[in-house]
């Protein structure tokens, strides 16, 4: 299949591995892009413990683009995410540094504004694709130069944008208000989505949660687990936040950051939501949330989804949870994403 998005990034399938932090590295993105797709490195790519060292953070990103490169010559992205200010930014920067050294192809940037870093990005030769999840931050991101736009609807899992508009809503609007390339995201899972997304005028989806029930993929197997048994209905968006960090520098979330936390339902997040009458945030969950030991990764994200804790309700998961009902491997799941795709066009074709 041959789209715009194909064309600029040099891939065969307009298929691209979401950013997801912790629950990517070098393995699983080599087997997307090796599979004629996009494969992301995302933050905290590859590890299993948290860092608060700047430099250490950069040499583990820089160790997992190697990693990638020994596996494929294909096309491949990394993520960087806007930081908001103070140490936030000095590893976003320090991330970002390290791509340009290392010359990555592909910058999939998210959770601020273009203009932070595309021009940078760009002058280092990687073509920039800013994930957006309103209309006017996409028009943004197009006046900021970028290559191409991902219109991230509220049914993709982890973080998702403040409007809540749904994928459906939200692509038709953005493709029309802008002339640059357009990925679809947000609980993409299956070939029907990706040609449903093709006639909203995308031309590309945008994928997360299909992928981490992957064989390759460095999640827990409970968590994949989680993900199998998931259903319609079993994910909810939980509001995050504007709170500052005293001392740290950071001064809360600009109007791309904020928004929602899309995570499945636990026996934990229900007892909260029946204590506060149905209103919860980011901050009722940290309740959960004590002293995390290095043995579990040092932070409750990587204690739930890379080591399985059961007792931390962070199981991130987009809407299309209820589409995936076994894990496969990468490859397989772009070849029948691609073929799904192709026999709902036939369907449509011979519905004229």
């Amino acid at each position: 299949m041959k789209t715009r998005i194909t064309e600029i990034l040099g891939v065969t399938h307009p298929i691209v591995l979401a950013a997801m932090a912790w629950v990517t590295n070098a393995e699983m993105v080599a087997a997307v892009s090796e599979a004629g797709g996009l494969g992301t490195l995302g933050p905290n790519a590859g590890s299993r413990v948290v860092t608060v060292d700047v430099q250490e953070t950069g040499e583990r990103l820089r160790e997992q683009i190697r990693a990638v490169r020994a596996l494929t010559d294909k096309t491949f992205a990394v993520n960087f995410v806007v930081g908001a200010g103070g140490l936030d930014k000095e590893f976003s920067e320090r991330c970002m540094q390290v791509g340009m050294e290392e010359r990555v192809p592909v910058a999939v940037v998210s959770q601020g504004s273009a203009a932070a870093y595309t021009k940078q990005l760009q002058e280092a030769g990687m073509k920039v694709i800013h994930v957006c999840a309103s209309v006017a931050h996409a028009v943004s991101a197009q006046k900021a130069g970028v290559d191409a736009i991902v219109a991230s609807g509220t049914e993709g899992g982890g973080h998702s944008g403040f409007d809540q508009s749904t994928t459906f809503c939200l692509v038709p609007q953005v493709t029309r208000a802008v002339k640059i390339p357009v990925i679809a995201g947000g609980g993409v899972a299956d070939g029907r989505q990706l040609t449903a997304a093709l006639a909203l005028g995308a031309e590309g989806v945008y994928v997360g949660t299909r992928f981490i029930a992957t064989q390759e993929c460095p999640a827990h197997e409970r968590y994949k687990k989680v993900l199998l048994n998931s259903k319609n209905g079993d994910t909810i968006a939980i509001r995050h936040g504007m709170v500052a960090r005293p001392g740290s520098g950071y001064t809360g979330f600009t109007g791309e950051r904020r928004g929602s936390l899309r995570m499945v339902l636990s026996d934990k997040i229900r007892e909260l939501l029946i204590e506060q009458e149905g209103h919860i945030d980011f901050n009722d969950l940290m309740r959960f949330q004590g002293p995390v030991p290095m043995e579990k990764g040092g932070s409750a994200t990587a204690a739930a989804l890379i080591y399985g804790d059961p007792d931390l309700p962070f199981w991130a998961a987009g809407q299309g949870v209820g589409l995936i009902d076994e894990v496969i491997p990468c490859a397989e799941v772009v070849r029948r994403m691609m073929a799904e795709a192709e026999h709902a066009r036939q369907n449509l074709a011979n519905m004229v």
